[in-house]
């Protein structure tokens, strides 16, 4: 049986301390044929530099400053493969990722995205080269996660749990959904995933194949001026409701709740960071109540989001 090329998408910006890591991750894989794109995304670091010295296999794609959804668009226009990866230059997979989900992808024909479980890793201070090892044995796992599987667009509006390191998509599917949104600089990915879950199945697989690393000071936890996840959210529920393609509906309350919680989260960032807008957190903490009107910590912020606002 002839074996589908697989490419995989690197998105980098000033990644020069990891991103052999991430590489080194995939030529560990086994199964073939492998297409390695680096999309550097205008690192003045000598990500691409390094790479172009330590992997000359990989091929490399340079572009100005754009972000991560530009970057992960480039990557899709020039990747050849019938499926299609994504990996964050700071993550890693762990042995065995790829062939996993290609034989789980060729037994499963109306499934047309695959993800997996992901290890979550903290590095230790001077330690940063003591990679993570699997968290549990694959073998004694059932094959996929089932609540977190199939026609999954209610558990998505609930949360996002989809991690792109984590995902292979057939391009049959990509062809359809389109390109990253650019003008989302967070959630990008989220919002790609709830277009998705509009199409096809959505399966996980239970296997732990790939790590995370947790950056204290990454994009994802400093505080903005827009909150993206909401936006992303409140898109979809505009776009297509509650309902989801098979017919199966997410509970009205579940929803106002999620809603409040991302305000309330919303607003608690901008509280606490130093770099926070107070204003921001007591619009975020209105908007929380608006959702929910008993959630009692959202008024008490609210009124110390004002007094610090009068103080400030």
């Amino acid at each position: 049986m002839k074996k589908n090329k697989v490419s995989v998408i690197i998105p980098a910006y000033n990644a020069i301390s990891y991103v052999m890591d991430a590489i080194n991750s995939v030529r560990f894989q086994e199964y073939t044929p492998i297409e390695i794109l680096l999309i550097d995304d205008g690192s003045i670091d000598g990500t691409a530099d390094l790479v172009c010295s330590q992997a000359p296999e990989v091929q490399i794609i340079r572009q100005q400053n754009a972000g991560v959804a530009a970057a992960r668009n480039t990557g899709l226009r020039a990747a050849n493969g019938e499926l299609i990866c994504f990996l964050d230059a700071d993550d890693g997979w762990f042995p065995g990722k790829i062939d996993a989900q290609v034989n789980y992808l060729r037994q499963h024909p109306s499934v047309g995205l695959v993800y997996h479980h992901w290890l979550v890793w903290q590095p230790k201070p001077n330690k940063t080269n003591c990679l993570p090892a699997p968290s549990y044995a694959h073998t004694n796992l059932p094959q996929i996660d089932p609540l977190k599987s199939g026609w999954i667009y209610p558990q998505l509006l609930l949360d996002c749990i989809v991690h792109t390191s984590t995902v292979m998509l057939r391009r049959k599917i990509i062809q359809q959904v389109g390109e990253f949104d650019e003008s989302l600089i967070n959630g990008e990915d989220y919002n790609y995933w709830l277009r998705v879950s509009q199409l096809c199945e959505i399966h996980k697989l239970s296997g732990v194949y790939s790590f995370y690393r947790a950056v204290p000071n990454s994009l994802s936890n400093r505080p903005k001026s827009t909150h993206y996840e909401y936006l992303v959210v409140e898109r979809a529920l505009k776009d297509w409701g509650l309902i989801s393609p098979d017919g199966s509906e997410l509970d009205r309350k579940k929803m106002t709740k999620r809603l409040s919680q991302l305000a309330m989260s919303f607003g608690y960032l901008h509280f606490h960071s130093k770099s926070g807008s107070t204003e921001l957190a007591w619009r975020s903490f209105f908007r929380s109540i608006k959702h929910d009107p008993f959630n009692v910590k959202a008024f008490l912020y609210l009124i110390a989001a004002r007094i610090k606002a009068g103080w400030s």
